[in-house]
C-alpha cells in the first residue's frame, strides 16, 4: 500500500509539472532540459572538429549519460500522457525519439551495419526540441505576447535549417570534399550564405548527396520563412486594433479599440482614450 502510494505521487507530481511553465518545478525540469539538451547539441559539434582519443572517449561518455536522462524523460511523458497513441504520434514525441535512437549503437553492438552509422548523424535533430518550449505562450522564460511568440518561432526556424542542413552536409561532405568542410563550422558557413541568397560559390558541395540537402534546406527556406512572416504581419496588423485595457472581473487585457464591454465576461471596460495633440 505505501509503494502504491508513493507511485501515485510520483505520476501525479510529473503529470502535474511536465510542459507546465507555471509551477516553479515545472520551470525547473524544462530549464533542466533544455540545458542538457543545450550540452548535447554542443559534444556534437565538437566532435566534428580534430579532436584526441581522450576528449573523445570523454565526451562518448558524456552523451551517453544526456541520452540516458532524455530516454528517462521519454518514458515519464509517455506514462503520464493520458491517450498514449495520440501522444506517440504527437510531433515532439516523434522528435524526443529520434533524438535518443541513436544510442542504440552504443548500447547495442551494431556499428558494423551502415544505417546505424547514418543512424548517429540523427543527433543533430535534438535542435528541433528546443521548439517544444515555444509551443505556447508561456514558456520558462516568462509569458509572451503573440508578437514575441512568432518572432521568437521565425528566428528559431532560421536556426534549425540552418544548423540541420549543415550538419547533414557536414557528414555527408567532410569525407569527399575535406578541404571545403574539415568542421561544422565551415557547413554552417555555407548554409547561411546560401539561403541569405550571397551566394559566394567559394565553397560548394561536390557530392550528390550534399547538393540534394542544399535544394532541400532552400525548399525549407522558401516554404517556412516567408510562412511566418505572414503570420506575424498578420499579428502586427491586428494588434494595431487592440489596445491594452484589464479587466476587473477576468483579467483579460486585450480588447478591441472600440469595446465597451469585455467580449469573455461582459463587464463594462473603460476605455482610455488619449487626445491627439494634447499637452499637459
Amino acid at each position: 500500500m505505501v509503494k502504491k502510494k508513493e507511485h501515485s505521487k510520483l505520476f501525479n507530481f510529473l503529470k502535474a509539472n511536465l510542459d507546465n511553465y507555471g509551477s516553479v518545478a515545472g520551470r525547473r525540469m524544462e530549464g533542466t532540459l533544455f540545458f542538457f539538451n543545450f550540452l548535447a547539441i554542443v559534444i556534437f559539434v565538437i566532435e566534428t572538429h580534430d579532436i584526441s582519443e581522450a576528449v573523445h572517449r570523454f565526451l562518448f561518455t558524456a552523451e551517453i549519460i544526456l541520452v540516458s536522462i532524455f530516454i528517462v524523460e521519454y518514458a515519464a511523458r509517455m506514462w503520464v500522457a493520458e491517450r498514449k497513441g495520440k501522444h506517440f504520434f504527437n510531433i515532439y514525441s516523434i522528435i524526443d525519439l529520434i533524438a535518443i535512437l541513436p544510442i542504440a549503437v552504443n548500447f547495442i553492438n551494431l556499428t558494423f551495419l551502415r544505417i546505424f552509422r547514418i543512424l548517429r548523424i540523427f543527433r543533430i535533430l535534438r535542435v528541433l526540441r528546443f521548439q517544444r518550449i515555444f509551443k505556447s505562450k508561456d514558456t520558462m522564460f516568462g509569458a509572451l505576447s503573440d508578437t514575441q511568440l512568432v518572432l521568437i518561432r521565425i528566428i528559431l526556424t532560421v536556426f534549425t535549417i540552418v544548423f540541420v542542413s549543415a550538419s547533414f552536409i557536414w557528414a555527408v561532405e567532410n569525407k569527399v570534399n575535406p578541404g571545403q568542410f574539415k568542421t561544422l563550422w565551415h557547413a554552417l558557413y555555407f548554409a547561411i550564405v546560401t539561403l541569405s541568397t550571397v551566394g559566394y560559390g567559394d565553397v560548394t558541395p561536390v557530392s550528390s548527396w550534399g547538393r540534394g540537402i542544399t535544394v532541400m534546406m532552400i525548399l525549407s527556406g522558401i516554404a517556412l520563412i516567408p510562412w511566418q512572416l505572414g503570420k506575424l504581419v498578420k499579428i502586427m496588423f491586428d494588434a494595431s486594433k487592440k489596445t491594452s485595457i484589464k479587466c476587473r472581473k477576468c483579467g483579460m487585457i486585450e480588447h478591441d479599440l472600440d469595446a465597451l464591454f469585455c467580449k469573455i465576461c461582459g463587464t463594462k471596460v473603460k476605455q482610455q482614450v488619449k487626445a491627439k495633440g494634447s499637452t499637459s
